[in-house]
C-alpha cells in the first residue's frame, strides 16, 4: 500500500503539470518516496489546526517541486480540493506554479528564488530555539525540514546559509536533498563536480546519505538519525533519478512536462489508470489514517497543556496570544527614553536607545546586523548574542551576510516574533530579493538602513547610496520612514510596531538636532506641514531625512528674499499617498509650485511636482572624499540648493 500512495502522489503531481503545461515533472517523480516517508511518518501536523504552534515546519526550497507539494497535501487531507489540482497554475485557481504562502492549506511560505527558503528554514528553526526558551519545551519542540535540490546547492545564498545554521548547531533544522543528477540545462557532472556532503560535513553538519530514492525504509531509518542528532543541524542526501520510469529520465528533458508518450507509459508502469487526476480511496484513506494514528495523541495531549497553560499563567497567555496574532499595542509617545529639547546626537544613537527600550517592552523583538552592529547601533546591549544553549539572547551574529540575513528574518517572522535586520543603505542591493518576499508574503520584518546618503561620505563611494531609496519604495506593500529627528524617529517606529507591516527605516550617520516644529503625529500621516509659509504662498517645499533640516534654512531664506515657502516633512511617501484626498490638498494646495529636495533618484517624488526640473535630486555617483567636498562635488551644498530653489520659484 505505501508504494501505491507514493504513486497515487506521483500521479496528480504530473497530470498538474501536464494539464498546466509548465513544471519540473522529472524532480516530483523522483522524490515523491521521500515526500510520503516525511509526511506518513515524521512530520507532525494537524490538517484541522493549520495554526498548531507547536506543529513541525515544512519549508519548500525548491520552487519546482511545488506541485509534489499539492499532490502530497492534498493526500494528506487538507482543504484543497481536485478541482484546485486541476486548475494548477490557472489563473482562476488557489494553487500557484510557485508555491504561496497559505498556512490553511499547508503551505508554510512563499518559497522564493533558489536557496531562499532554505535561509528561511534557518529563520525558522532559530524561531523555534528562542520560542522555546519563552514558553518552556511543553510547549514549542517542533523541527523544521526543508527539501533542497541541486539547483539550490550552486546559490552562493546556500553556501551562506550552511555556514551560518552549522555555527548556531541548529539541531531540529533536517535538510532533504534531492540528489539527482540534472539540472534544466545539463548533466551535473561538468558544472557542479563537487561533493556537497563534505561541504556541509566542514561547517558542521550530520551528514547522511540514502543510495537509493525509491527506498522509503532507508529514508525513514536516516530522517530518524537526523532527529536524533540534537547538536548539529542535519542534512540527508537522497540520490534520485529525475523522470524515474521515462523514456528521459536523468536528462535535461526530464525537468519538463512529460510527453504523451511518457506519461502513458510511467502511468502504465506505476499501474494506474490512465484517466487524470485519478484518486484510489483506498490509498487516500490508509495514508490519512497512517498520519492520524501517529499524530493524533501528541496533539490532544499537547492542546490540554496548552488550554491550562492559557488559563493558569497570565504572562505565556500574553505571550502566545502576540506569537499568533501578532498584534501589538505600543503607544511610543508615552515611553520614556530620556529625550529633550536640546537632544543633538547621531541618530544611530538615538535609535540605539529607543530599540533597547522597545526590547525591554516586547520579548519577541530580535534580530542583527551584517557585521555592521558597530556602525549601525543596532546591537541590544541589555541582551545577549542567541545561541542554541543560551537562547534568550536577541543579538543575532549575522556575519557579512546581506543576502542570508533578509530571507533569515522573513522565517522569524513567519514564526510570530517581530525581526529587525540593519546594514548600510548601499548594502540593500544584496537583500533585494528578500525584501521583495518579505512584502509578497506581507511579513513585519523591519530593515534598518544607515548611511542613507552621499553626505555620509566617510566610508566611500561604495557605501553611497544613489538609487537605493528608490529600489526599496517601489517595491509593493513595503512602507520606507526617513525620519528628520528624533520625534520623526519614534513616529516611524510607533507606526512600524503597531500596524504591522513590511518596513524600512532608512537613517542618517550625522549629528541631528531635534526639529522644535517636527511631529509624531504628523509622521503617522507620512507627511505633515514642518513649516508654515509666513506670507502669500509662492511656493511647497518638501523633503524627507537629512535634507529637511537644510530646506527649512532655504526656506527661512526664501522668506528674508520675498518668496514665502511652505516646507512639508513626507518621512514616508507610501503612508501619505495613502492619505484622503482632503488632507493631499490640505498639505499641497491645487496650482502651488513644488519643489522636492532628496539626495536620491526616486521618480516617485514625480506624483508631486510639475514637472521633473522641480526635482532637486542626484543622477551620478558621488566621489571619495570629506562631506562638504562631496556636497560642493553633487551640487548639493545651501547654496547651490538655493540658488535653484530661487529660480524655480521666480
Amino acid at each position: 500500500m505505501d508504494i501505491k500512495v507514493i504513486n497515487g502522489i506521483r500521479n496528480l503531481a504530473i497530470d498538474m503539470i501536464n494539464e498546466c503545461g509548465s513544471g519540473n515533472a522529472g524532480e516530483c517523480l523522483g522524490i515523491a518516496p521521500t515526500m510520503y516517508t516525511l509526511f506518513s511518518s515524521h512530520l507532525n501536523f494537524n490538517k484541522d489546526d493549520t495554526n498548531w504552534l507547536n506543529r513541525d515546519r515544512f519549508i519548500l526550497g525548491s520552487n519546482n517541486a511545488s506541485a509534489i507539494l499539492y499532490s502530497t497535501l492534498f493526500y494528506s487531507g487538507y482543504n484543497i480540493t481536485l478541482e484546485d489540482l486541476k486548475s494548477y497554475g490557472k489563473g482562476n485557481g488557489r494553487l500557484g506554479i510557485n508555491a504561496t504562502m497559505d498556512k490553511s492549506i499547508g503551505v508554510e511560505i512563499t518559497t522564493g528564488l533558489s536557496g531562499e527558503g532554505f535561509a528561511s528554514a534557518v529563520g525558522v528553526a532559530i524561531g523555534e530555539a528562542y520560542i522555546s526558551e519563552l514558553l518552556g519545551k511543553d510547549l514549542v519542540n517542533y523541527y523544521v525540514y526543508t527539501l533542497l535540490t541541486p539547483m539550490e546547492m550552486m546559490e552562493g545564498i546556500t553556501y551562506e546559509t550552511a555556514s551560518f545554521a552549522g555555527s548556531l548547531k541548529l539541531g531540529k533544522l533536517i535538510v532533504l536533498y534531492d540528489a539527482s543528477e540534472v539540472t534544466r540545462d545539463a548533466k551535473i557532472k561538468g558544472i557542479f563536480d563537487e561533493d556537497v556532503l563534505k561541504r556541509f560535513e566542514a561547517m558542521g553538519w550530520h551528514t547522511q546519505v540514502v543510495l537509493n530514492g525509491e527506498d522509503f525504509a532507508s529514508i525513514d531509518r536516516a530522517i530518524l538519525q537526523a532527529k536524533n542528532e540534537t547538536s548539529k543541524p542535519s542534512i540527508i542526501e537522497i540520490r534520485t533519478i529525475c523522470g524515474i520510469g521515462t523514456s528521459v529520465s536523468n536528462t535535461p528533458k526530464a525537468t519538463m512536462p512529460l510527453s504523451d508518450a511518457d506519461l502513458i507509459n510511467v502511468k502504465g508502469k506505476m499501474n494506474l489508470t490512465q484517466v487524470p487526476f485519478h484518486v484510489s480511496r483506498e490509498a487516500v484513506t490508509y495514508f490519512r489514517e497512517k498520519i492520524d494514528g501517529r499524530v493524533s495523541e501528541k496533539y490532544n495531549n499537547w492542546a490540554k497543556l496548552y488550554n491550562k497553560v492559557l488559563e493558569k499563567d497570565a504572562n505565556k497567555k500574553k505571550l502566545i496570544n502576540l506569537i499568533e496574532e501578532g498584534n501589538i499595542s505600543l503607544d511610543l509617545k508615552k515611553l520614556n527614553v530620556n529625550f529633550d529639547k536640546t537632544l543633538k546626537e547621531d541618530m544611530r544613537k538615538t535609535n540605539s536607545n529607543l530599540m533597547e527600550v522597545i526590547a525591554d517592552l516586547f520579548p519577541l523583538f530580535i534580530g542583527g546586523s551584517a557585521d555592521t552592529s558597530f556602525d549601525n547601533y543596532t546591537y541590544l546591549v541589555k541582551s545577549k548574542d542567541f545561541k542554541i544553549d543560551n537562547k534568550s539572547g536577541r543579538n543575532i551574529r549575522f556575519g557579512l551576510r546581506e543576502n542570508l540575513m533578509s530571507n533569515v528574518l522573513n522565517g522569524l517572522a513567519l514564526v510570530g516574533l517581530r525581526p529587525f535586520g540593519s546594514t548600510y543603505l548601499s548594502k540593500s542591493d544584496n537583500m533585494k530579493s528578500g525584501i521583495r518576499l518579505s512584502s509578497i508574503m506581507n511579513l513585519p520584518v523591519t530593515y534598518i538602513f544607515t548611511h542613507d546618503s552621499f553626505k555620509s561620505s566617510d566610508n566611500g563611494i561604495l557605501n553611497m547610496p544613489t538609487e537605493q531609496l528608490s529600489m526599496i519604495r517601489q517595491v509593493p506593500n513595503m512602507v520606507l520612514f526617513r525620519p528628520a529627528d528624533v520625534n520623526e524617529l519614534v513616529g516611524s517606529w510607533d507606526y512600524i510596531l503597531n500596524k504591522k507591516v513590511p518596513a524600512s527605516l532608512v537613517l542618517p550617520s550625522l549629528e541631528k538636532e531635534m526639529i522644535s516644529t517636527s511631529s509624531l503625529d504628523g509622521t503617522l500621516r507620512g507627511a505633515y506641514i514642518i513649516k508654515q509659509e509666513r506670507g502669500r504662498l509662492q511656493g511647497v517645499i518638501i523633503s524627507s531625512g537629512s535634507e529637511v533640516s537644510v530646506s527649512l534654512e532655504i526656506s527661512d531664506m526664501l522668506d528674508r528674499r520675498g518668496l514665502y515657502t511652505r516646507v512639508i516633512s513626507m518621512p514616508s511617501i507610501e503612508v501619505f499617498l495613502n492619505s484622503s484626498e482632503e488632507y493631499k490638498r490640505e498639505l499641497l494646495p491645487m496650482g502651488s509650485k513644488v519643489i522636492v529636495i532628496e539626495a536620491s533618484n526616486d521618480a516617485l517624488w514625480n506624483n508631486f511636482v510639475y514637472s521633473s526640473k522641480y526635482i532637486l535630486n542626484i543622477n551620478k555617483f558621488g566621489i571619495n572624499a570629506k562631506s562638504n567636498e562631496v556636497l560642493k562635488y553633487m551640487e548639493y551644498d545651501y547654496e547651490h540648493l538655493l540658488e535653484k530653489c530661487e529660480k524655480l520659484l521666480k
